[in-house]
């Protein structure tokens, strides 16, 4: 049997699905229901059919679960950026937690009653915890504009305030509105041809009430000069205003190179006694009150000793390498970013740590290499892209066999295909989830495994 759109059924919600959808079945074809919860009762309708699967829309809810919220936000029904603001958001903790367990149920033959699953570590506030945003503008008939799209389309949804970002935050994006629209600016129209503006990518740091301000455009015009001047005088957080041509032959929203219209070239995050400074387009954890506690953890759960050697695979700005080194002999960072690395390398000169090396060079090309020239880690720390260790990285894992993996994921599915292939010689001690990013369906992890 195969269910037709436009269908109308009565399902008993049995699960929360890993994109944070409700999941129920009828007549064994299961129907994935954004909105539901697990143990509602909804009437819903068929929007998409496949031959084994649906996905249906809520008509109605007959019987409501009493985990079932009001979302504060007045977007949450077009925008798409978040799946759970509907949910209560200690169940959105428990979800998380089932979520991963799903995951290494699908892929793996481990046995998830038996493995320590600890549970997810969670905020005191859920809202307003992003650290940075990437918003792209659009003309709309009131004018200039700001929103999402709304996710697999093309669907422009108008946003002027986001629950999940830092207010402070909201309050630059809407200042740079106010300037851009003061200076006729628009955005970029593909029809036509016109406007220059494609994004707006603004990062705030809480721990040094820094920000930067970067504009992505089509093309520079001298008006941008005049925006950032005037940006920097209004806004006493934003120390740093720059732009960016659109590469449209590349996924990144931000392309090199980065020219400073005013202010400095990059801003500073602090972490205990430790200060960073990072590029506009260097990679950064986007939660700092997770980010701290996920570091706090895993200096806590490494095997660290002094004659020990660590690696630590896509360090980003190499936050993970110095806060490790000064409990081992010496820890080698590799990430492909360039401007990571050249953040990593300066953080390391500012930091006064020397027992630090940083490669920028893809995992796959560089960690060979160094296994080569014989030297092995002790403790291997990684942070994937969410497609996870690629068969190249594995296999080097696997060959030189450190004591201890710290398997940082942002993705279940892959977290539990990579522990498939480790199991044979690692035992898993414990899994840490970690909500990242609370409202939505996206669950960080921090897995500890030991050689057997």
């Amino acid at each position: 049997m195969k269910l037709n759109i436009g269908d109308k059924i009565n399902l008993d919600i049995r699960k929360q699905g890993i994109n944070g959808e409700g999941i129920g079945y009828y007549q064994k074809i299961a129907v994935f229901v954004p909105g539901a919860i697990i143990k509602e009762v909804v009437n819903v309708e068929i929007v998409q059919s496949f031959n084994n699967y649906a996905i249906g829309k809520i008509i109605d809810i007959e019987r409501v679960s009493n985990r079932r919220v009001v979302p504060p936000c007045k977007f949450y029904d077009n925008c798409g950026g978040c799946q759970m603001q509907h949910i209560d958001y200690k169940e959105q903790l428990k979800i998380k937690q089932s979520i991963i367990k799903q995951g290494l149920r699908r892929y793996t033959n481990v046995d998830t009653d038996k493995l320590v699953i600890n549970r997810t570590i969670g905020m005191e506030n859920p809202y307003n915890y992003r650290n940075k945003s990437q918003m792209p503008f659009r003309n709309l008939n009131f004018g200039l504009a700001l929103g999402f799209y709304k996710p697999n389309s093309n669907h422009f949804v108008y946003v002027d305030e986001c629950l999940v970002h830092n207010e402070e935050i909201n309050a630059i994006n809407r200042q740079v509105l106010k300037l851009m629209r003061k200076y006729k600016q628009k955005a970029f129209d593909l029809r036509n041809k016109e406007g220059i503006l494609s994004f707006l990518v603004v990062r705030y740091l809480e721990s040094t009430k820094n920000a930067s301000v970067t504009f992505v455009v089509k093309k520079y015009n001298d008006v941008l000069s005049k925006i950032a001047k005037e940006l920097i005088s209004d806004m006493k957080s934003v120390k740093s205003v720059s732009y960016s041509l659109d590469n449209p032959k590349t996924n990144l929203i931000i392309s090199n190179p980065i020219k400073i219209l005013e202010g400095t070239e990059k801003i500073k995050e602090l972490y205990g006694d430790y200060s960073f400074e990072i590029s506009p387009d260097a990679f950064h954890q986007m939660n700092t009150i997770q980010m701290k506690k996920m570091y706090d953890l895993i200096l806590d759960k490494a095997n660290l000793g002094k004659d020990q050697i660590c690696f630590d695979l896509y360090s980003g700005i190499g936050i993970t390498s110095l806060l490790i080194s000064k409990h081992v002999k010496r820890v080698y960072g590799i990430d492909y970013s360039e401007a990571s690395i050249k953040d990593a390398s300066v953080n390391a000169k500012i930091n006064k740590i020397s027992n630090v090396e940083f490669i920028q060079d893809h995992v796959e090309s560089a960690l060979p290499k160094l296994i080569d020239k014989g030297i092995k880690p002790d403790v291997l720390v990684l942070d994937p892209p969410r497609t996870g260790m690629s068969d190249v990285v594995l296999e080097a894992v696997l060959k030189v066999l450190p004591k201890q993996i710290i398997y940082i994921s942002c993705n279940p599915s892959t977290l539990a295909k990579n522990i498939s292939e480790l199991t044979d010689r690692y035992r898993v001690k414990e899994i840490n989830p970690i909500d990242m990013f609370p409202q939505t369906a996206s669950v960080e992890s921090v897995t500890i495994l030991d050689l057997k």
